[in-house]
């Protein structure tokens, strides 16, 4: 297999593809050593999550690794946020995640992160990929050592030593689409009796029978809805393919969306953070930034994608930071997701206010949203660029991320996604029938 075939796996956030056709375990054998070449690491965890090809994977990984003098730290199974937990809170230079998120069973990845839980970036993966594609790492064999750890325990005892949600009564279902966010569910259960905790979908799968594991699809929440009503539930709480992002559904069963989850997360964090940089991205809702601002913080805005996200949260000290799809990032977790940890804030707040969390996204409820909207698209989304503003040039514009429209009535986002050949819409009207009408106008456009 050529190493042109291959170039395709290094993307803007991680390293992804189709196993074995796209990433294989030569190709990631010779990342691990480039990775040592460009880092000169010392000690490297590893963690994966339930997919086939993991095993695989891993075990590349740590060849690769261990015959450049890496000592190998094995995490077994874990979530995405339990690896980033160990490269916060240990001394490893770095950890590798094996996992592909929420794509299915037959596509793996890494991701990378080092020194403090900091992501590795678009760019520096092409710097691997060059150092892969021309062999330049020593074929000198000085070998490290293998340990393993599981890290669970310790993941637990933080979340108890940070949270108190003594009296708090509250149920909730819990809903990890057959993947590696299973193992959250004990997170909860060391809360009991405090809280009541119901599963679904709770063993291990890859073929996700079910559903997929993406919160950020409302359809994937109806399962969980329908459990949330049978339990007479305060919450529903969903988890991505590698637990690094979560979707709610209150106790009626109804979805919250995730900017506003991350309104209600950012006015609780500001009373801890007074006058802080929150970080958003480019696709919230405009109550975010109203809701931030009431609550004296400064709202900053940054293209979609973790690493943006947090690399701006670094880069202004932000102790919060959200993303529409269902990452929520914190300062205390290294300025990266904290997996159940917004699950616990929502708890938190339910309990100290007393209020349903239907009650708590209503407060915070304004405009009229069209959801994202994917559409496969013909035609490049320059020459659709062109046609939108041409056609809507009075509006205010700004290409950060895509193209972001705005007007006193209505704004929208579209870009390209950066996994999927499609373009996404993100539409907010102050009333639901401009909301509606300026969805399909934009629609047809981006469809044509």
């Amino acid at each position: 297999m050529s190493f042109e075939h291959l170039k395709s796996i290094y993307r803007d956030f991680d390293i992804r593809g189709k196993y074995p056709e796209e990433i294989n375990d030569e190709e990631v054998y010779k990342i691990a050593k480039a990775l040592k070449v460009h880092f000169g690491v010392k000690k490297v965890a590893i963690g994966h999550d339930v997919r086939p090809s993991a095993e695989n994977l891993v075990n590349a990984l740590t060849k690769g690794f261990i015959e450049s003098g890496v000592d190998v730290i094995q995490l077994g199974l874990c979530t995405t946020p339990m690896s980033y937990f160990i490269c916060g809170s240990t001394d490893v230079d770095m950890t590798v995640m094996v996992t592909a998120s929420h794509l299915p069973s037959e596509f793996n990845g890494l991701k990378i992160t080092v020194e403090d839980a900091k992501p590795v970036t678009g760019d520096v993966l092409k710097i691997i990929r060059d150092i892969v594609g021309q062999h330049t790492f020593s074929e000198e064999t000085v070998h490290g050592t293998v340990t393993t750890h599981a890290l669970q325990a310790d993941w637990i005892k933080k979340f108890k030593e940070r949270h108190d949600l003594a009296g708090a009564n509250l149920t909730v279902v819990i809903d990890p689409a057959n993947m590696i966010g299973a193992l959250e569910i004990d997170t909860f259960k060391a809360f009991e009796p405090d809280l009541k905790v119901h599963s679904i979908f709770d063993n291990f799968d890859h073929t996700c029978p079910n559903h997929e594991a993406n919160p950020l699809k409302y359809e994937t929440l109806a399962s969980l809805a329908h459990e949330v009503r049978c339990q007479n539930a305060d919450i529903g709480i969903a988890f991505d393919g590698d637990a690094d992002r979560v979707g709610f559904v209150d106790e009626n069963g109804d979805p919250a969306p995730a900017d506003l989850i991350g309104a209600l997360i950012a006015k609780y964090i500001l009373k801890k953070y007074p006058g802080s940089h929150i970080a958003c991205d480019i696709r919230s809702s405009r109550v975010v930034r109203e809701e931030i601002e009431k609550a004296g913080g400064t709202a900053v805005f940054t293209k979609v994608g973790h690493t943006h996200v947090r690399s701006l949260m670094r880069k202004v000290d932000a102790p919060f930071g959200s993303e529409l799809s269902g990452h929520f990032f914190f300062k205390d977790s290294y300025f990266s997701e904290g997996g159940p940890l917004p699950a616990f804030v929502i708890l938190e707040i339910m309990k100290e206010t007393g209020m349903k969390l239907s009650e708590l996204i209503a407060s915070v409820r304004k405009y009229f949203q069209s959801g994202e909207i994917n559409s496969h698209v013909t035609r490049t989304p320059d020459k659709i660029y062109q046609e939108i503003r041409e056609k809507y040039h009075e509006a205010e514009m700004d290409d950060m991320d895509g193209l972001t429209l705005v007007t006193e009535n209505w704004w929208c986002n579209i870009r390209p996604s950066a996994n999927d050949p499609v373009m996404r819409l993100n539409l907010e009207a102050r009333d639901q029938a401009t909301m509606e009408k300026m969805r399909d106008e934009m629609l047809a456009i981006i469809r044509s």
